[in-house]
């Protein structure tokens, strides 16, 4: 797919924006990991820190992209998430 430098310049925008509001995590998801190269109209579904079942729901996706051979750096990628949301000092509770 090619690069929308537009849609690019835009991502690069939010993130600042989002880092100068606190939202560190958000910000750095967007400049560096898989929001980075989010496509215009692409469907996103976010999984946060304070969802009990996140951790489960990240470990069932390594599983199964274990058997779909995904890289192991992507899999590692899932395992830090999981370990961040279960020292995140939060609340936690069942999705609403």
């Amino acid at each position: 797919m090619p690069v929308d430098n537009d849609l690019k310049d835009a991502i690069l925008r939010s993130a600042h924006l989002l880092r100068e509001a606190g939202l560190v995590t958000l910000a750095h998801e967007l400049e560096h990991g898989s929001l980075a190269s989010l496509g215009a109209t692409e469907p996103v579904f976010v999984l946060c820190g304070r969802d009990r079942l996140a951790p489960v729901a990240i470990k069932a996706w390594i599983d199964a992209a274990r058997l779909s051979n995904v890289p192991d750096s992507k899999l590692e990628s899932a395992h830090l998430a999981i370990e961040a949301m279960e020292r995140w000092p939060g609340g936690r509770h069942y999705p609403d």
